[in-house]
């Protein structure tokens, strides 16, 4: 194994001995210069087929956030008899980093209530808890118990079974689409439907629409950050303005102040990175 590229102290970018690249991890593997040698035995985890954007977030998610992730991940293939699809390590490193953002910034976003949907997956849910918990421990951060829910639902997409082609998921299709050409138009910028970011915000319009479907709003007491990111941000609030009215006319959904702030921040998230 060859590493060509050191991404930080314990993971490096390698080329295997069938010219396949790959992300190996390995305590201290990235303290030497490459190119150079990686034996084997120094390796605890490898992903193939890594996509660049989800190459980035090693670069910014901190390491310990990827350690905790990689155990609900493990924990969760050993439990669940679903094969998960491979990039839920990437999703939800990357929901978990974001989640521990909003929690040091004091924004806290409440979850419908899924005592349905914990009936229908009490394990996914149980692994979820078990995660928050796990958090707590070991990055010392207390997130709210609404995180076990977005974990369990994380975990729920990933499991690979195919989606029916009923007249809801073509529904959702169209509506992503047009909200997606809706933030193309706002910020004059094409974004590729099959890279990780886009993948990421059409997760968080999926949860938008699912509330929408069995009408749960979510409200809390952001009104506070709701008015700092609205003044930070105009154009992404702008952007989710124009959302709003379309799912208003379209579904007949009027979005409270809570959920135009969390588009507001994926908006931001989303069209930050396709930007650059």
């Amino acid at each position: 194994m060859k590493v060509i590229k050191n991404i930080n102290n314990n993971v490096s970018l390698c080329i295997d001995s069938k010219g396949r690249e790959l992300i190996a991890f390995g305590k201290g593997i990235g303290f030497q210069k490459p190119p150079y040698e990686l034996p084997l035995s120094k390796i605890e985890r490898t992903f193939y087929n890594v996509l660049p954007d989800q190459l980035a977030l090693f670069e910014q998610i901190p390491e310990e956030i990827f350690d905790v992730t990689m155990f609900i991940v493990d924990m969760a293939t050993e439990k669940l008899k679903a094969q998960l699809n491979p990039n839920i390590t990437f999703v939800l490193a990357d929901h978990i980093n974001f989640a521990i953002q909003r929690h040091k910034q004091g924004l806290k976003v409440r979850m419908p209530n899924a005592t349905m949907l914990e009936a229908d997956y009490p394990i996914e849910f149980e692994i979820g808890k078990q995660g928050v918990a796990l958090i707590r421990k070991k990055l010392k951060i207390g997130l709210s118990a609404d995180e076990q829910i977005s974990i369990a639902l994380h975990l729920i997409n990933a499991e690979s079974i195919p989606a029916e082609l009923n007249q809801t998921t073509l529904n959702r299709e169209k509506i992503t689409e047009d909200i997606l050409m809706i933030i193309e138009e706002q910020f004059q910028l094409s974004i590729p439907r099959s890279s990780f970011n886009t993948q990421r915000f059409v997760t968080h319009l999926n949860y938008l629409l699912g509330r929408i479907e069995s009408n749960q709003k979510v409200e809390s007491s952001n009104e506070k950050l709701f008015v700092s990111v609205k003044q930070e941000y105009p154009q992404s609030y702008q952007c989710a303005m124009k959302i709003e009215e379309y799912l208003k006319k379209n579904m007949g959904y009027p979005a409270s102040n809570e959920e135009i702030l969390y588009l507001m921040l994926h908006i931001n998230r989303l069209t930050a990175r396709e930007q650059i």
